[in-house]
């Protein structure tokens, strides 16, 4: 009798291990730097609210019980090392070819990127200062602030590219007149997003160039969990929500 009051108990403490041993951690790396609307706050703490990719990949991950959301928040660039060596799990990413020989993102059968996979599309707009009517000048002749590590294909080729540490110091740098412009989130899947830059600048129309955000994965956890990085690809298409977006850019109340 002994024996049989212990063994529910015993199977229930085996049934919990292994539950928790079913359960894929997914570790998800993003820039410590608050780039709104996708991220939010700065430093190495997920703020609260986190930003709007955040929350995508929240309520993806939600549907999927067998993942786990593990956030880390990195210098970029150390994200993107940090992929490549397996030692984290996904970031969030145009795409580049020249990232295909560490990381995996959703393709289709012809070898090109599969956007109905992807967290969606946003459009980048010039901001220029209030008073710069350009005068003539071509867009590649322009200097432009960019916030470093971020492939950010609007950018003009031939262009004068100044590396700056954030979107913020790039709007600063305009409006200092250090430099002519820069690029910025103005549309999220066709939607139009408004702006409440600082007085002096100006949000150009339409968007100079459209970028595919998708979820890519390393190597290692694509390799080792194929059918739950395929599963949350799958879902993360039935989250895109402009509104979201819309949010994070309304100035605080």
């Amino acid at each position: 009798m002994r024996v049989l009051r212990v063994l529910p108990a015993l199977l229930l403490f085996l049934s919990c291990f292994v539950q928790a041993e079913d359960v894929v951690p997914l570790r998800f790396c993003f820039e410590d730097k608050q780039l709104l609307p996708h991220y939010a706050g700065k430093g190495t703490q997920v703020a609260n609210p986190p930003g709007s990719t955040i929350e995508q990949l929240q309520a993806a991950v939600k549907n999927i019980p067998q993942l786990k959301l593990q956030l880390q928040r990195k210098p970029w660039l150390r994200c993107l090392q940090l992929l490549e060596q397996n030692r984290i799990d996904a970031i969030v990413a145009n795409f580049s070819v020249s990232r295909l020989h560490f990381s995996v993102y959703p393709m289709k059968p012809d070898n090109t990127p599969d956007y109905e996979l992807a967290l969606g599309q946003h459009g980048s707009c010039l901001v220029l200062r209030q008073d710069d009517s350009l005068g003539g000048r071509a867009i590649k002749d322009l200097v432009f602030a960019r916030p470093l590590g971020y492939l950010m294909p609007g950018y003009p080729e031939h262009a004068t590219i100044l590396p700056v540490e954030s979107q913020q110091k790039a709007f600063e740098l305009v409006l200092q007149g250090r430099v002519d412009a820069t690029l910025t989130l103005c549309e999220a899947s066709k939607v139009t997003l408004s702006h409440d830059l600082a007085n002096g600048l100006q949000l150009v129309h339409p968007p100079l160039h459209q970028a595919t955000g998708y979820l890519v994965y390393s190597k290692a956890f694509y390799q080792n969990h194929a059918n739950l990085a395929s599963a949350l690809w799958l879902e993360l298409p039935k989250h895109r929500d402009a509104s979201r977006y819309q949010r994070y850019l309304q100035p605080p109340q």
